[in-house]
């Protein structure tokens, strides 16, 4: 491998180090898991190289974990709507507000994101 390969790819030291980084809270816990100095990890992380690919392999643990929470949605609902059915009053308004704040939240999403798909039709249609 020559020097400008090495320079195309991570160091086995960096590709290590970064589930370590990846799975801990802060960079100092991360730094003691993958026995780095903060000062390593900080100079790794001006190499966009490196930024890119810490910056991946978080998004793919976020990608991971929501796709735990899609696929449990469904019983999340079934359970907040069987607590409507409950007798303790102050549970039932709390429940009954969660599923309104969720219910006005998607609401919310689904108008932003048709007014972003209209603005971007419309910047579309004046581009020449």
């Amino acid at each position: 491998m020559t020097k400008s390969d090495k320079k195309n790819e991570l160091s086995e030291r960096q590709k290590k180090a970064i589930p370590f980084l990846v799975q801990s809270s802060t960079i100092e816990d991360g730094c003691m898991a993958a026995k780095i100095s903060r000062e390593t990890y900080y100079q790794w992380f001006s190499d966009p190289m490196f930024k890119d690919d810490l910056k991946r392999q978080r998004d793919q643990v976020i990608e991971d974990a929501l796709n735990v929470m899609k696929s449990n949605a469904t019983k999340a609902v079934d359970v907040l709507v069987a607590l409507l059915g409950t007798k303790n009053d102050n549970l039932r308004r709390y429940v009954a507000n969660d599923i309104l704040a969720h219910v006005l939240k998607a609401k919310e999403i689904d108008d932003l994101e048709a007014r972003i798909t209209e603005i971007e039709r419309l910047i579309k249609e004046k581009k020449p």
